[in-house]
């Protein structure tokens, strides 16, 4: 939809059913105009369970909808994936084990990936429109896309921010949720929460590097890319980046706890994880008749919407087709270009560029799913209580990966490691070991068992942001303090001190007494040596 189109629309139905937005629907901005798929489309109950609820929603991205929802408007940005990956100064994301990708990756991207999208000329245009006006600005701003934080400065609107992970350290510093890297770690190790000293040690260096280098230096280059590319009247006064960013309203996380190690959040933090998970939609005839015939169970892999084979060494794609072709199990293979497989001589494994990857999962012939470990394909595997043999690529999965082995729900194998009988003997062990299928039914039930509907529960806390005027009310105190208060630098110091002056004191105190002991028994020898020589 072309912008005039939009604001005639919003205008008519600025006039219709009564809303949280004195009496009227509300006008919602969805901006997400990163190339991300999975991040869209994951997102997408919400914004669509937010028209229904009689919401204008205005979305800005990429990806379209192939079939249009009343309420919700799509102004469609290009697609440009294939640029940002090219012009990346990160060479190798896949690459988890160099320690400079884990200190200035996320910066970099962040500094360099946004500019692109910027220059649009269709998000420029947006940008300079002057005759649009919205309630609530709902952006992936924390995923390396802080300028975008202008949009509700620009609306004069709140902010809801969506995180596609667990927070990074600067998302967990500007909501004031802290995290205790004690027992908490970073989603760029594989670490579990019992760390060892040197692990403590990484993630606590990790965690405030991130923090104070964007604080003191990266977050002005992010300040400079909002200046230079969001022009619109009004614009001369733009807050600095980082004041608007510790008032973000609300932040709505795809992640689930029980899909991960426990920690404290406040109030203005919500979970959504698990929102596509538990509703598998029904499955073409063709694949229902290969999944109820597989009567010794069916093996579903795939990497993501992102990963594929011919992206991999050869020697990695060439282990685990391998490994597969000699189960004697259906294998159902994801894969984008399936004349890999001519090179082989397997029956047993169907490759397609697409599968409807819940429906395949939540049948009961389906009995291990093969995954990169990424997020929304391990809460399908759990809804569904599937367990993983999981081969991690980059980002956040080897963390993923790290947890599915610490809780028992499923093997781990290293992709620069792989070997056909490597994975073989990971199949085996999850297919033939009851133990996997007994912990992820525990773990799919713990899953499963929510006080409310996640969608519910998420649409709630967006709809009171806006109720109660962007909730600043749950913003949190800490977020005031200067940086050595938050730290309680202060107060340690201050601790430090009493303990030297009573320290202090009470040694000028013993000195003082052992002098007056000494000068008593002086005294007293003297007086005796006197008496003696009279």
């Amino acid at each position: 939809m072309t912008i005039p189109k939009l604001l005639i629309f919003l205008t008519v139905m600025a006039f219709g059913e009564a809303g949280p937005c004195s009496g009227r629907p509300c006008n919602i901005l969805v901006m997400l105009p990163m190339p991300a798929y999975s991040h869209t489309n994951n997102f997408m109950p919400i914004f669509r369970e937010l028209a229904a609820r009689g919401h204008n929603v205005t979305i800005v991205s990429p990806f379209p909808q192939k079939k249009p929802t009343p309420n919700i408007t799509d102004i469609v940005l290009p697609n440009l994936l294939d640029k940002l990956m090219a012009q990346s100064p990160v060479q190798n994301w896949a690459d988890d084990d160099n320690f400079f990708n884990k200190m200035f990756g996320l910066w970099m991207f962040a500094s360099f990936g946004l500019i692109p999208v910027l220059e649009t000329e269709e998000l420029q245009n947006f940008i300079m429109e002057t005759n649009l006006q919205f309630d609530l600005v709902i952006t992936e701003t924390w995923f390396v896309q802080f300028p975008l934080i202008a949009f509700g400065h620009k609306y004069n609107a709140p902010v809801v921010a969506i995180s596609p992970s667990i927070l990074f350290p600067i998302a967990a510093e500007f909501t004031g949720n802290d995290i205790p890297v004690s027992y908490a770690p970073l989603t760029m190790f594989a670490f579990n929460d019992r760390m060892s000293f040197l692990e403590r040690a990484q993630n606590m260096f990790l965690y405030y590097w991130e923090i104070y280098s964007g604080k003191l230096y990266f977050l002005k280059q992010q300040d400079s890319i909002m200046r230079k590319y969001f022009k619109y009247p009004g614009s001369e006064n733009l807050p600095y980046i980082s004041d608007m960013l510790e008032n973000v309203s609300l932040t709505i996380v795809d992640h689930h706890y029980a899909l991960g190690y426990p920690r404290p959040h406040h109030k203005n933090i919500v979970e959504f994880g698990g929102i596509n998970a538990h509703v598998p939609e029904k499955l073409p005839a063709d694949l229902q008749k290969i999944m109820d015939n597989a009567k010794d169970g069916i093996i579903y892999v795939s990497f993501g919407s992102y990963f594929s084979l011919s992206m991999l060494k050869p020697f990695i794609g060439d282990a685990i087709i391998n490994a597969l072709g000699k189960t004697k199990r259906k294998v159902l293979f994801k894969m984008d270009n399936d004349t890999i497989l001519e090179n082989y001589n397997y029956k047993n494994i169907e490759a397609r560029k697409w599968f409807p990857q819940a429906s395949i999962l939540a049948h009961p012939n389906c009995k291990l799913f093969i995954t990169h470990a990424g997020v929304h394909g391990l809460m399908e595997g759990l809804s569904h209580a599937v367990p993983f043999v999981a081969i991690p690529m980059m980002g956040d999965q080897k963390f993923n990966a790290k947890f599915i082995e610490t809780v028992g729900i499923g093997e781990v194998i290293d992709k620069d490691t792989i070997t056909a009988e490597k994975l073989s003997n990971a199949i085996n062990a999850v297919l033939t070991d009851s133990s996997y299928r007994e912990k992820i039914k525990e773990r799919s039930a713990i899953f499963k068992d929510q006080p409310m509907d996640i969608l519910e529960n998420a649409i709630y806390w967006i709809e009171y942001v806006i109720r109660h005027k962007g909730a600043p009310h749950l913003r949190p105190a800490v977020l005031d303090l200067y940086w050595y208060q938050r730290l309680m630098l202060d107060v340690i110091a201050f601790y430090l001190l009493l303990i030297f002056l009573i320290v202090y004191i009470l040694v000028k105190i013993i000195r003082l007494f052992f002098k007056l002991i000494t000068w008593m028994c002086c005294s007293k020898v003297s007086k005796n040596k006197k008496s003696k020589k009279e």
